[in-house]
Formats: structure tokens, sequence, C-alpha cells
């Protein structure tokens, strides 16, 4: 990263926290009140595989807590606010920590994030899991729409301007080191930058709302190393995105399409890297009983990898009591997989 924009990033991070009225004490012996409030979720699933691929064999079934998550979310300062959220069921220390950051509102209509927080790029990264319609998101949101982790640790401004009539202009852009969350050092050469910008309309009378965006990424990357044995040690690469989001919702219908497009260099290998690309289409039904069908077709050329995915839910993302079923039809370069079936339930607090 040029020496100028470090100090730019550097200069808007100092200046924007001390401008803030944390620092600022204009009634002296007036105490500020501080809220916090303590939210959280809990998600498990039963997975069972269906031997239909003809080798006679299949992966046993299971039952898994696939998230359990407990945030913390408060002002600290009239303009000032923090977010921290946990999963203790992490399998991995490094996981436990997810949301970690505070919220600065310093410029009209914008917010910015100084932690660890989510890296901006398309619609199903951006969503909570507890409002999506599948049990598990899609290999663009898994592979080109995210960096080596979904999280990861810098600097962000997320703005939400009103145009009138119905419209609203939306921005994020985030700029993280690229070494994944929790990570106390940086082994990456220069900043990541995650962005994406669109606009949203909306039409309560007609219990409408459509929203399209643009996204993009850049920087670099250092593949982990892979524990073997025998132990293989991980690579540096560069990379470049660019990505396209639309999602209606209506009444009776809740449509999301993303494409994604992107490529990766190995400065240490010419040969290695090349051009990637995904997309994902889902409809979601909707019906007065807060129950309805889902499908979903998303695929990406790497590994060939194509993939149906038939459901139906019975509680709407809002709801704190959901639950999900769905049918997996996948395959890649190998050739088609054992169908896996999900069963999805979800309590928020």
């Amino acid at each position: 990263m040029p020496s100028l924009f470090r100090f730019v990033v550097l200069a808007t991070w100092f200046l924007a926290v001390l401008s803030s009225p944390a620092f600022a004490d204009r009634k002296e012996g007036k105490k500020q009140k501080r809220r916090v409030k303590v939210s959280g979720y809990l998600q498990l699933f039963y997975k069972l595989r269906i031997d239909t691929n003809g080798d006679d064999a299949r992966e046993p079934d299971l039952f898994r807590v696939q998230r359990a998550r407990v945030k913390l979310e408060g002002r600290i300062a009239p303009r000032v606010r923090f977010d921290l959220e946990i999963d203790p069921r992490a399998p991995e220390i490094g996981g436990v920590m997810r949301d970690a950051f505070l919220s600065i509102a310093v410029i009209p209509h914008h917010k910015l994030r100084l932690g660890q927080q989510k890296t901006p790029f398309g619609y199903e990264n951006g969503e909570s899991s507890t409002r999506l319609y599948t049990v598990v998101r899609s290999e663009l949101a898994e592979g080109l729409g995210r960096g080596l982790t979904l999280r990861d640790i810098g600097v962000a401004v997320v703005g939400e301007v009103p145009l009138g009539s119905g419209f609203t202009f939306e921005d994020h852009v985030a700029v993280v080191n690229g070494a994944g969350m929790n990570v106390q050092v940086d082994d990456t050469e220069r900043k990541n930058v995650w962005a994406r910008v669109g606009a949203r309309y909306d039409d309560p009378d007609a219990a409408l709302m459509v929203r399209a965006g643009v996204s993009g990424a850049i920087g670099d990357q250092r593949e982990p190393d892979d524990p073997g044995p025998p132990l293989l040690p991980g690579f540096r690469f560069t990379f470049w995105r660019l990505g396209a989001d639309v999602e209606v919702e209506h009444r009776w219908v809740f449509v999301a399409a993303e494409y994604a497009m992107g490529a990766d260099a190995v400065p240490a290998d010419p040969d290695a890297g090349g051009d990637a690309m995904a997309y994902s289409l889902l409809i979601a039904g909707k019906t007065p009983w807060d129950v309805g069908p889902v499908v979903r077709y998303d695929a990406a050329d790497a590994e060939e990898f194509k993939r149906w995915t038939f459901g139906g839910y019975a509680g709407r993302p809002t709801a704190r009591l959901r639950a999900m079923a769905t049918y997996e039809i996948f395959e890649d370069e190998a050739g088609p997989h054992d169908h896996r079936l999900l069963l999805w339930t979800q309590a928020r607090f």
C-alpha cells in the first residue's frame, strides 16, 4: 500500500476517534447514559447423506450445533457504539470471537467501523445467517465473495443516504489486513480493499423492496500452511474480484441473484492461479402462514461445481423461532455426489 494511502487511513482512524463525544467532557459532572443489549441465537441441524451416486458408500449422518452466538452491543457515547459477538461452539479457539468493532457516526448518514467485521461483497455474505432461506451459503459466498474468512480486521465506512421517493444509496468500503479474523500479526504485503455500492427502493404500500449493487475487491493474501504430513508451506497470492447482486422482496416472493468473477496470481509461480467465476439464483415463496417453498441453483467453475437446493421454511427471517428443510443435489469434476438432506432449526433471544 502506498505510504500516502497508509497515512490517510491512519489519520482518518485517529481523527474519527478523537472527534467523538467520548473524548469531549462538554458537561462536567454529567454522566453519559450507557445502554448494553444482550442478544444471540442458537442454530441446530441434522444432516443425512443419501447414497445416490452408486458407490454403495456414504458418510455418517450427524447432529450438529451449527452456531451458538452471544452478542453484546451498546452505546458508549452519543455517536459511539460497540458490537462484540462470540461463538463458544467454534471448533478452534481462533474462531470464538466474531464481530468486535466500534461504530462512530462522524459523517452524515455514515458510520466509521474500527475493528473486526464482515468484509462487504454482494448480498449473501452481508446478510446474517439468521435471515437466510437456505441452511448453507452458496458456493459464491463461500469462495469468491470473501477472503480467507468472512471477517477481517481493519477500518470500514458504512452508509445509507436517503435520496427521496423511496430510494436509498448504499455504500460500504473496508480496508483490512487480508489475514483473516482473530489474527494478531498481519503477514500480507499490502492491505486488502473490499467494497459494495448500490441502491435500494422501498414501497411500503406495495410491500415491495428492490435492491441492487456492484462489488469489488483487490489485495493479496497468504495461503495457510497445510499441516500435513508432510508439512506444505503456504504461499502468497494477489487477487481481484468483481460482482453484482439483485434482490427483490414482495409480499408473495423473495428473489436474490448474484454473479462474481475474479482472478488469483502467485508471484512465486507464474503458472499458478487463474480466473474464476460463480453465480447463484434463489427464489423463496411467501404465504400468509409464514411458511413457503425455496429453490436455489448455484454454480462455480472451480472444480466444475453445480448444485440444486430444494426445500422449505417455517418462520419469516425476522421470527424468533424458525425451521428449514433443504435437499441438495450437487456434483463437481469428480462426478455426482451423494444427495444431502438438512433439517435445521433456530431460536433467537
